[in-house]
């Protein structure tokens, strides 16, 4: 998870922004213009913005993507906002699969130690979050799957040496025992999460 979590200022609007957005058609970039445009002209909401980076529904030019066009699908939005969620804040679900529940208070403790910013930050950090994640639905988005690691395989002297994740990986035992590891990767432009996987699956085989 990147932790440079973004957050708005004031969550008032966040809820109208979401519904407006499936109701306008696609911009070729959601600027600030845009935002105007779909009515919302208080500096408290321009923090959507950055929000919307972050959850992988805009790029770093702000244009949309795929994701946000199935977002502007109203039979699908909630399960796709709870889907870039489980992405966008993978380290929180890891740590707690059901942080979508926990109230603002609990979740801004978890902000506050994860970015090491202060109480009042972390509250607006909490309290964005808390929104999106009310307003998602998790019934029907996938839980966010623990990467399975397998142990690093023995080089030629019989020590641990470096391992090549190939998903999917067999590994066969002198019982006839075959088990079969796959390690799926988020579809995310978020070079940090990719880099945090690979941290922890490196901080795992080497141990």
């Amino acid at each position: 998870m990147n932790p440079d979590v973004p957050y708005m200022m004031s969550v008032k609007n966040l809820t109208a922004i979401l519904d407006k957005i499936q109701n306008a058609g696609a911009p070729d970039a959601f600027g600030l213009d845009f935002l105007k445009d779909l009515g919302f002209t208080s500096s408290n909401d321009r923090g959507v913005i950055k929000l919307l980076k972050y959850l992988g529904l805009l790029d770093a030019a702000s244009k949309p993507q795929a994701s946000y066009r199935e977002f502007m699908d109203h039979t699908k939005a909630k399960a796709v906002l709870a889907a870039r969620l489980r992405e966008a804040y993978d380290d929180l679900f890891v740590s707690d699969k059901d942080a979508h529940t926990r109230t603002s208070e609990k979740l801004k403790g978890w902000f506050k130690t994860k970015t090491g910013v202060g109480d009042a930050v972390a509250k607006k950090m909490a309290t964005t979050f808390k929104a999106l994640a009310s307003y998602a639905d998790f019934s029907a988005a996938p839980p966010l799957k623990k990467p399975v690691l397998q142990p690093p395989a023995p080089d030629d002297k019989g020590v641990g040496g470096n391992s090549r994740l190939k998903p999917p990986l067999t590994l066969e035992t002198g019982l006839g025992l075959t088990y079969r590891i796959e390690i799926h990767l988020p579809d995310t432009t978020n070079v940090d999460t990719y880099r945090s996987i690979f941290k922890a699956l490196r901080d795992e085989l080497l141990s």
